[in-house]
């Protein structure tokens, strides 16, 4: 099994105008308000950031895998979006992503109701037996025909996800992540209020440098004074179907803008993710451009028990994978201009 393949990423960046570097040519001038770059090399562990690399499409990333905590992790990356800031923190990633959708302050089940769509593929069919196992699915419900004959997922399903997820919802917008229900586990419960504390109290830099953006979040205690985008997901993780919840703020901060991305629940694979981002503005040949320092923070039982080069290539493969979807995504935006 894949360490921890998906880190819910999320819808991301806008589309944007490609740099079309020419072979043999120049490297393009470069100018940003406040030096971002340098800021970027101080904050980060990218000590050598090279913004001419950057704009050509290199995506820096390294694990960081001393956190004190043995079921998590951290990533940074790097990377230049061509598109001004106001248009790049308007958007989120997604991988693989069968079905998502945006959530209002009060959820219901009916805010889930997709699920029935959802295509009945391997994963999804792995997530739907998976359900049928779990204490609190009622059992004796019964199949309708179109349900058995493999045309949606079956309703006695989406009925115990919409109730679960939209219960879930609900907790955390009235008393932030410290209402939302801990994941029972075989040692002891795991609280996703707990689990995103240690998560941000090893981040080294990255605590302190957004603890303004932190504190204005329940990532920071309570409720927060920020108003959340909230969304969920279906996606698919290492052959099993996830469902997940999750926050997203932001707002400008000088010249460019921070955010915070909480994945506050997930049906499997994890039991939280902090995702925070720095975006700056910059100009690639004369144009509008946005600099990215981004750090992902999971807590997954895929990590724990791990040590030594066994830990250290779980983060590669981690790191790996961030990429992997970072570039998925620019090349996404590429072919939509």
């Amino acid at each position: 099994m894949k360490t921890i393949t998906v880190l819910k990423l999320k819808r991301y960046l806008l589309s944007y105008t490609r740099l079309l570097l020419v072979m043999g040519a120049l490297a393009p001038a470069f100018s940003a308000k406040a030096d971002p770059i340098t800021d970027l090399r101080s904050l980060s562990v990218f000590k050598d950031a090279d913004l001419s690399k950057l704009a050509a499409g290199n995506i820096s990333a390294a694990p960081i895998p001393n956190m004190q905590v043995a079921r998590d992790m951290s990533v940074q990356t790097a990377y230049v979006v061509h598109a001004p800031v106001r248009t790049t923190v308007g958007l989120l990633p997604e991988l693989r992503i069968y079905l998502q959708g945006n959530l209002p302050g009060r959820s219901s089940s009916t805010n889930f109701q997709s699920l029935a769509s959802v295509p009945l593929t391997s994963s999804v069919r792995a997530f739907i037996a998976a359900t049928e196992k779990l204490p609190g699915y009622s059992s004796g419900l019964k199949y309708t025909s179109d349900e058995a004959s493999g045309r949606g997922m079956p309703g006695p399903v989406v009925s115990f996800w919409s109730q679960v997820l939209s219960q879930r919802v609900n907790s955390f917008v009235s008393g932030g992540l410290g209402a939302v229900p801990s994941y029972p586990t075989a040692g002891a419960n795991i609280s996703p209020a707990t689990e995103v504390n240690q998560l941000i109290e090893s981040s080294g830099n990255a605590r302190s440098y957004f603890s303004p953006m932190i504190s204005a979040t329940p990532a920071g205690g309570g409720r927060g004074s920020l108003t959340p985008s909230l969304s969920w997901q279906l996606f698919d993780a290492d052959g099993e179907a996830v469902v997940s919840l999750d926050a997203f703020y932001a707002r400008p901060v000088g010249d460019g803008y921070q955010t915070v991305d909480i994945g506050y629940y997930a049906s499997g694979r994890y039991y939280a993710v902090v995702t925070l981002q720095q975006l700056w503005p910059v100009q690639v040949d004369g144009r509008d451009a946005t600099l990215i320092w981004r750090v992902d923070l999971v807590s997954s039982p895929a990590y724990s028990g791990l040590r030594g080069v066994d830990r250290l290539g779980s983060g590669a493969a981690t790191m790996r994978e961030i990429q992997q979807n970072i570039r998925a995504f620019l090349s996404d935006t590429r072919s939509g201009t």
